[in-house]
């Protein structure tokens, strides 16, 4: 019996043990594009199928693109399908580790800069934001 992506999408979301809603957050998109494909409205985009055989990679893309053969690859290491909480798990611990790098970037940026100096004629024209510090010690901390 052949079948429509949006049936293999359906059956996939099942096999998995999400809802069309965790399925969407674990590939990072709304939950309205994932039922639109489920319901036949509209056909997955290559963005989309691409996406779903890379978050997991266990699903057979034969399966998947033309509805031969079985739903997940045969090799061992990849029949047990991830749950939600490992996808999610997975993807958090991808960003924790891009923000990390983006912050060693920031301090090597600030690192090169060295603090404003002292205006000769402040006095009383600054807005004081930190009033238990004078203008000189305010100046002098380094980032």
């Amino acid at each position: 019996m052949e079948t429509t992506i949006a049936q293999r999408f359906e059956a996939l979301i099942k096999a998995l043990k999400m809802n069309n809603n965790s399925f969407a957050v674990s590939l990072g998109k709304s939950a309205s594009n994932i039922k639109i494909v489920v319901e036949g409205t509209s056909k997955p985009g290559f963005d989309l199928l691409e996406l779903v055989l890379r978050t997991y990679p266990q699903v057979s893309s034969d399966w998947l693109l033309k509805g031969e053969g079985e739903m997940f690859k045969s090799d061992p290491k990849n029949t047990e399908a991830p749950t939600l909480w490992i996808t999610l798990k997975d993807n958090y611990e991808k960003t924790i580790e891009d923000l990390r790098y983006t912050i060693s970037l920031q301090r090597q940026l600030l690192g090169k800069y060295n603090p404003a100096p002292i205006r000769p004629s402040a006095g009383s024209n600054i807005i004081k934001l930190f009033p238990m510090f004078e203008e000189k010690e305010i100046m002098a901390i380094k980032a």
